[in-house]
């Protein structure tokens, strides 16, 4: 096996340890409804940090310019009534009545949450839906702000202490939406993840570009230490088919362990090395004699394109009932998505291979190009990537 293969999987594997994170769904800037479902009772609760209240409510006691946990519990009825009014639950066109819960909080590294619950005692039987009207206060006075409705237990699908899937999202215009209490269809699940995957590659710039990096040659063959015009169109579509073939299962592997939650990679590092990957693989395209490597090192980067697409997937959610077909359903988009990049861009490749430019400006000029571009990139992702890899160095030496 080659020796190169074997390092680079050797140190793969070693980061997969060392830089190993979890996610955490609260942020700045965003709002949750949590819910709470069994066969006879729905609950749930508002969540929004304390400076948040503070922009919407006067509820600064002390006129120190901070809200604390201890305001919070002192307007706790003033806060549940004003969010009463933002909220509306229905089911069959009637509206379902919330009674307060006692509030809570919560510390996260973005800031303490309040959690102001809520009941709904007139249920008995809970209903396969319900309509969620919010109409979120926080839009005029901190921009950008986004609301989300999670569902975080439900014991009619097996769901338990959910933060990442998404049921709900509030946008502008969209402030009344339903939401299943039973799990979404099947069909429904699959279709909108193979959009997702699709979608995902479309516009995940920085796997384009390595994907765009790795075409380039594969219309050429090596010849001692320069790049010849491949012969057949036969024989150029079998490296390309090599290629995908390699990069789909490499990192179809580690998407699925990192959406499975079996291994995980901090999200600034493996971004970080995605950028580092377009620079290898463009100067291997404009020194021959290297590229004899070029399958291992897919292989290899592919596995960390495989954590850059599962970082991407994991807010998406793959809730219990529905994660081998979410997960499938992701990776196929992906596939039909990158197939679609690869029945562009081959034909126009194979059209030029036999320029005699061509070389030159793909695989110097446009190598160069390439590496500068993914060299911003590594920049601006080298601060975050440095700081969790020291942070995780030091939690593995403690």
């Amino acid at each position: 096996m080659n020796r190169i293969f074997i390092r680079l999987l050797s140190l793969a594997l070693a980061l997969f340890w060392i830089t190993a994170s979890t996610a955490h769904a609260h942020r700045q800037n965003e709002s949750y409804l949590f819910f709470n479902v069994t066969d006879t009772s729905l609950s749930g609760r508002v969540e929004a940090t304390l400076p948040d209240l503070g922009l919407i409510l006067d509820i600064d006691d002390d006129a120190d310019g901070a809200i604390s946990q201890d305001e919070v519990t002192a307007n706790a009825d003033a806060i549940f009534a004003f969010f009463n009014d933002t909220l509306t639950i229905t089911h069959e066109g009637r509206d379902l009545p919330l009674v307060q819960a006692p509030v809570a909080f919560l510390d996260t590294p973005q800031g303490t949450f309040a959690q102001i619950g809520f009941d709904i005692p007139s249920l008995t039987d809970t209903p396969d839906s319900v309509d969620v009207t919010y109409v979120s206060p926080f839009d005029e006075a901190s921009p950008g702000h986004l609301g989300f409705a999670i569902i975080e237990s439900n014991t009619r699908t097996g769901l338990e202490g959910n933060e990442s899937y998404i049921s709900i999202v509030f946008e502008p215009g969209q402030n009344t939406q339903p939401l299943s209490l039973v799990g979404e269809p099947t069909g429904k699940i699959f279709k909108d993840f193979i959009i997702h995957g699709i979608m995902h590659i479309w516009f995940g710039f920085d796997h384009v570009v390595f994907l765009v990096a790795l075409l380039l040659p594969a219309v050429l063959l090596r010849h001692e230490n320069t790049w010849l015009p491949v012969d057949s169109f036969r024989s150029a579509l079998w490296t390309v088919v090599k290629i995908a073939t390699v990069f789909t299962v490499s990192h179809s592997i580690t998407l699925s362990l990192s959406a499975l939650d079996i291994v995980r990679l901090n999200t600034s590092f493996v971004e970080w090395v995605i950028a580092a990957s377009i620079i290898i693989v463009a100067l291997m395209n404009m020194f021959p004699k290297y590229h004899r490597h070029s399958l291992w090192l897919v292989f290899a980067f592919g596995i960390f394109h495989g954590f850059g697409f599962a970082n991407v997937l994991e807010p998406l959610g793959l809730l219990p009932y529905s994660q081998i077909v979410g997960l499938a359903a992701f990776n196929i988009g992906v596939e039909i998505g990158q197939i679609a990049i690869i029945l562009v861009l081959f034909p126009v490749l194979f059209l030029l291979r036999r320029w005699s430019a061509y070389p030159f400006l793909a695989l110097k000029v446009g190598s160069v190009a390439l590496i500068l571009l993914a060299g911003v990139w590594l920049f601006e992702r080298s601060t975050g990537a440095i700081y969790y890899f020291q942070q995780s160095l030091q939690q593995s030496e403690a």
